[in-house]
């Protein structure tokens, strides 16, 4: 490397830098570097649970098995006191990038949801060939139990009337009961899932291949976890009303064999909306992933549907 010229860096969840790379022999590259963010509240967030670790997995192990659109990517490693990731720049290559708040289209949603039905598909119960899969829920389970009534409660305080009273009982019962409920929402065949692809996640690439990053939630789960979280804070309130049978039968036609039936996925569905108005909780409640306006308007979409759908009654 001769050289790297700086064009922005950001902290938040992690320190994100975009740069231009200069190599020898007049080439140069544009990347997008990962490292631990400023904040030690976010550092513990992304620490304790192993976060980091499950991204530098994704990317030396999984990314190139993965039939979904994702950044390339240089080099990601792990060590004692941190990690790094350096992906190629999006921008640069061409891609759309999406806002936290943006709302999908119907015809966007089916477009997504195709490809992560590919991703489902074709890792429906592989995901033993990589054991650190199934350790991430099971890490996830004991955290939550721990910190889930002190995190929602306090996402509730932040987000105000984003979360519609009638569900601040339930989703109390749901914090005290987490282990319980999250085996209900998990049961059933294991694949490879996301677990975090809510817009701000979501890029269109060059070629118009629905994409995703940050996998750092990646892991062995349900698959309604992602069809779930993704309809529940990517599209506007109408638009998911409308359209949401529509497009959970158009992924379970792409999904193919492996598919439930429809009665038996349409419940494994309204079920793991919980998690998605959990995820926006705890994001709000920690306060330095997203701000507040952007935290409140995905936490209204999701507890929105969990009303509409009666998700807490279904578990």
């Amino acid at each position: 490397m001769v050289g790297i010229e700086i064009l922005n860096s950001q902290s938040g969840t992690t320190r994100r830098t975009r740069a231009w790379v200069y190599l020898a022999g007049g080439k140069e590259l544009a990347v997008f570097v990962k490292r631990p963010s400023r904040s030690l509240i976010a550092r513990a967030f992304v620490a304790v649970p192993r976060l980091s670790r499950a991204e530098v997995n994704f990317y030396t192990e999984l990314r190139d098995q993965v039939p979904i659109a994702t950044p390339r990517c240089y080099g990601a490693s792990h060590f004692r006191h941190g990690f790094i990731v350096v992906l190629e720049d999006l921008v640069v290559a061409g891609a759309t990038l999406r806002n936290s708040t943006d709302a999908l289209s119907a015809k966007e949603a089916a477009s997504l949801l195709e490809s992560l039905a590919d991703v489902h598909r074709q890792w429906w119960g592989r995901t033993e060939s990589h054991p650190w899969l199934a350790k991430n829920p099971q890490r996830e389970l004991k955290l939550g139990a721990l910190l889930s009534p002190t995190l929602c409660r306090l996402g509730l305080w932040r987000v105000g009337s984003a979360v519609p009273e009638t569900l601040h009982q339930p989703i109390a019962r749901y914090a005290r009961n987490r282990r319980a409920t999250q085996e209900t929402m998990s049961a059933g065949p294991t694949t490879l899932i996301h677990n975090d692809c809510h817009p701000g996640n979501q890029y269109v690439a060059a070629d118009d291949r629905p994409g995703l990053v940050d996998w750092q939630l990646c892991r062995a789960g349900p698959w309604a976890r992602d069809v779930a979280y993704l309809l529940a804070t990517s599209l506007d309130i109408e638009t998911r009303r409308a359209a949401e049978k529509d497009l959970l039968a158009g992924y379970l036609l792409q999904l193919g064999p492996v598919a439930p039936d429809f009665d038996s996925a349409w419940l494994a569905y309204r079920r793991n909306v919980v998690y998605a108005v959990e995820a926006m909780l705890v994001t709000a409640a920690v306060g330095v992933m997203m701000p507040k306006s952007t935290s409140q308007v995905l936490v209204n979409r999701a507890a929105t549907a969990a009303a509409d759908l009666d998700s807490f009654g279904a578990l």
